[in-house]
Parts: C-alpha cells; sequence; structure tokens
C-alpha cells in the first residue's frame, strides 16, 4: 500500500526551503519533480515519493532531516 501523505502548510514551506537549499547537490529531473510536489500550499506525495524525496535529501549530503518527517516514513 502505498498511502497519500498530506503535509501541513508548515511542513510544505519546511520542505521547499530544504529542497531548495540542495538544488546544486541534485540531479535536475530530482529536483524539479519534487519542486513541483511542493509548489503546493499544502503538499501531497505518497509514501514511496516522501521516501525517495527523503533518501535523494540525505545522498546529496543533506544532514539535517526533520525528525518529524522520519517519524512519518518509520513511526516505530
Amino acid at each position: 500500500m502505498n498511502p497519500v501523505i498530506e503535509f501541513t502548510p508548515e511542513q510544505t514551506a519546511e520542505l521547499k526551503a530544504i529542497w531548495q537549499s540542495q538544488k546544486n547537490e541534485l540531479r535536475p529531473d530530482d529536483f524539479t519533480f519534487i519542486k513541483v510536489k511542493l509548489g503546493r500550499t499544502q503538499a501531497k506525495l505518497t509514501k514511496n515519493q516522501t521516501y525517495r524525496m527523503t533518501m535523494t535529501l540525505a545522498e546529496s549530503g543533506y544532514e539535517d532531516i526533520p525528525e518529524w518527517l522520519l517519524t512519518i516514513l518509520d513511526p516505530q
């Protein structure tokens, strides 16, 4: 199952700022896809898209992934 996650406006703004800060470290295709998804006031991504976004951030060297995002992906 791949549920849709609806982020709050605050979470969306935080993710957008993080994503933008990593622009130079990301492949253009990865950057553009998520940039479009984060373009809404309240972004909606599937759990798989959210996982991929988080992994892409980690692969880019970004280390300050928000705890709330990790909790969404692994609530245990």
